[in-house]
């Protein structure tokens, strides 16, 4: 058989496949992952967050003088547990738990404690009508203040028969709850004098000043 010449053999070699062009890769690599946010939205959420604890944090601030009533035995255990001291008078209310100094001045004591209205129409000791005011509710960015200031936050849940107690000049006096009224912020008579001993115990309502004083007269026992 003759040798085939180089024309017939150049039909006869393999084709290659032509090489398609990769495509220049990417200066930002690919990822299957969200995008991150950019870095003001990332302070936003942050501070949305910062918010949302903070008005969390206020609200249980704010609540935090609500607290149920004791029993007659924790009673027992908080007026035991307030030691009467000579140079402080001191309201004793058991069932609220409240333990406030007594001081006498102008309205700026009321951020100290109990304010002693009236001193020369009463006292337990002397008798008359002796007159206390407190603050029904203070506000304050700690629980621990709100809860000192608001000394009678839960007047309201006073009743009749409930213990009152006042550590006067290092006795301690006692009272019991004998009427529960409330009435407009004008209503005066609630401090006049009287010749029968009474303590009359006052501060306003929930609604704030404007709208009225819820008020407690108790009589002394013994």
């Amino acid at each position: 058989m003759a040798p085939a010449d180089a024309s017939t053999m150049s039909k006869f070699k393999p084709q290659l496949p032509k090489l398609q062009k990769l495509p220049k890769p990417s200066r930002h690599p690919h990822t299957n992952s969200t995008p991150k946010p950019s870095g003001w939205r990332r302070v936003l959420r942050i501070a949305l967050v910062l918010v949302a604890l903070g008005c969390v944090f206020v609200i249980f601030a704010q609540l935090s003088p609500s607290k149920k009533t004791l029993t007659t035995n924790q009673q027992e255990v908080f007026t035991a547990a307030v030691g009467k001291k000579a140079d402080v008078n001191t309201l004793i209310i058991p069932k609220i738990a409240v333990s406030s100094q007594i001081l006498e001045g102008d309205a700026a004591v009321l951020d100290k404690g109990t304010w002693h209205r009236f001193p020369d129409r009463g006292n337990p000791e002397k008798g008359g009508n002796f007159i206390l005011a407190a603050h029904r509710y203070v506000f304050a960015w700690l629980p621990q203040q709100v809860s000192k200031q608001s000394v009678l936050y839960n007047i309201d849940k006073l009743e009749i028969g409930d213990d009152i107690f006042i550590d006067w000049q290092g006795k301690r006096y006692s009272y019991k709850v004998s009427e529960k009224r409330t009435v407009k912020p004008s209503e005066t008579s609630i401090e006049l004098a009287s010749n029968t001993p009474k303590l009359t115990l006052y501060s306003c309502t929930r609604e704030g000043q404007n709208d009225g004083r819820d008020v407690i007269v108790a009589t002394p026992q013994g």
